[in-house]
């Protein structure tokens, strides 16, 4: 019997589902599920029958639900296996611990892929298009259409450098395309054939290509090399009245190089999703940025997300269950 700790309402939607994919492998699966009381945990010798798991959106977003899954997992003396509902697992605080102790972590990574390239796309289009001073306008009650030197230029026949041709960077590449923008990639892997690129570099030539850049997309993840590689060096080899779009990490951008490249002129815009500390503070400077677009790190935000989740965690615990390489497996080291 493998004991899967889930939600609750993950056993509602895909219970049935899951016992079903279980089945197929031989065996059978019981479900375990968190005391919803304030303060209440698993016993220890529940936490030490749990054999997998999947946190997804329901537990996540729950504080007392969330205080308690870690409890869990992080007590769990059988755990072996954890799926995730995000793309990254670095920013769950219990994450090291397992990965330390050599529990097996995969991702949802590609579940929420498009609406966040919708949204980090509708961020570039509304720059382009000159939005932020109609809405401008619009809250003083100013009619103020663009003419002459204000008029935009048009779209196609720009260049877009998009860093992190993953998921999220396909799709952004095949809107960008689609709208007559040339694509340049970067990614540490070389060009394949499929990708929706005119051209691909890696990291360390991102200098190089930047000063042809009338956008930059980040669409990669954090980590130790991506780290403030869009920095202040980067953001004085984009060309003057260029536009960054954030829908990776925050940290992949110094901050405050950043605020300077805007306040200077140097940037025309940017649309950031995501930031170096989140929530955003009330008194960041961000907030009051010319012609900068802010959102709360929801560029996700999609009612299909919960079951392209869940489908993901079903058929990797089929994988499991039959001894099969699981996908999106993670580590931390």
């Amino acid at each position: 019997m493998t004991i899967a700790l889930v939600s609750k309402q993950f056993i509602a939607g895909f219970g049935d589902k899951l016992k079903a994919v279980a089945a197929s492998a031989g065996k059978s699966v019981e479900f375990m599920t968190l005391p919803e009381t304030k303060g209440a945990r698993l016993t220890q010798a529940d936490c030490d029958r749990i054999d997998c798991t999947f946190i997804d959106r329901d537990i996540r977003f729950d504080e007392h639900l969330y205080a308690a899954y870690g409890a869990a997992v992080m007590g769990s003396n059988s755990l072996k296996w954890i799926h995730f509902t995000s793309s990254g697992i670095g920013q769950q605080p219990f994450a090291p611990a397992l990965d330390a102790k050599g529990v097996t972590m995969s991702s949802s990574t590609g579940s929420n892929a498009e609406p966040v390239a919708q949204t980090g796309f509708t961020g570039l289009l509304m720059l382009a298009r000159g939005f932020p001073g109609y809405m401008d306008a619009q809250r003083k009650h100013e009619w103020k259409p663009m003419r002459g030197t204000t008029l935009p230029p048009d779209l196609r026949g720009q260049t877009v450098v998009i860093i992190g041709i993953g998921a999220i960077g396909k799709i952004f590449s095949g809107y960008a395309r689609a709208f007559g923008l040339k694509v340049i990639g970067v990614r540490r892997s070389p060009l394949k054939a499929d990708d929706p690129v005119d051209e691909m570099f890696t990291p360390a030539q991102l200098g190089e290509v930047l000063p042809r850049a009338d956008w930059v997309v980040i669409a990669c993840p954090l980590t130790r090399e991506t780290r403030h590689l869009v920095n202040a060096d980067a953001f004085k080899r984009m060309k003057k009245g260029s536009y960054l779009i954030n829908i990776g990490r925050g940290e992949v951008m110094d901050e405050e190089a950043f605020i300077a490249a805007i306040k200077s002129g140097h940037l025309a815009g940017a649309a950031l999703d995501a930031h170096r500390q989140e929530p955003l503070p009330a008194d960041s400077p961000l907030w009051d940025l010319p012609n900068v677009i802010v959102s709360p790190h929801n560029a996700s935000a999609s009612t299909g997300n919960e079951k392209r989740c869940a489908e993901m965690f079903i058929a990797n615990f089929g994988h499991w269950a039959r001894g099969e390489p699981m996908f999106n497996v993670q580590r931390l080291s």
